[in-house]
């Protein structure tokens, strides 16, 4: 029996970024003022809370979407990745990055700090809450509002 692979072929990262910018420009305008190319043809932009506690970040890189949420401290290891390894996928990954960014403006994914912890981000607050009873330092934060007490 002959055994046919497909070949998979990534989207070359120029064009790759090129996508993303052109979606950012027409969907989310305001992360455009903060992008930055590399020398490899990926981007990083971010976008800061109306109160300038933490920001939401994109990047390109490897042909791939990282989005992610510097907290205020500065750190940024909070991020997910979105694969998109063929051009007929982009429309898919698009939806899912616009899914990602309003559900943080939208206050539906918040960033919140424990401090056994630090800083994470959940989409389930009431989860949080629940089963850290006896934690005695939990703050959420809003996209508009900045630190919210539970």
């Amino acid at each position: 029996m002959d055994v046919v692979l497909k070949k998979t072929m990534m989207i070359e990262q120029n064009h790759f970024s090129a996508l993303i910018k052109s979606f950012l420009e027409i969907h989310f305008s305001e992360f455009i003022p903060t992008l930055k190319f590399q020398s490899d043809g990926s981007f990083d932009c971010d976008l800061r809370n109306p109160t300038n506690l933490f920001s939401i970040w994109i990047a390109t890189y490897n042909s791939e979407i990282t989005l992610g949420i510097e907290d205020p401290n500065g750190k940024s290891d909070i991020h997910t990745h979105i694969s998109c390894y063929e051009e007929s996928e982009i429309s898919e990954t698009l939806s899912e990055l616009s899914i990602m960014i309003n559900n943080i403006k939208n206050d539906k994914t918040v960033l919140y700090y424990k401090d056994e912890s630090g800083f994470q981000w959940t989409n389930n607050k009431t989860s949080i809450l629940n089963n850290n009873v006896h934690s005695k330092n939990i703050r959420f934060y809003s996209w508009e509002k900045g630190i919210q007490n539970p």
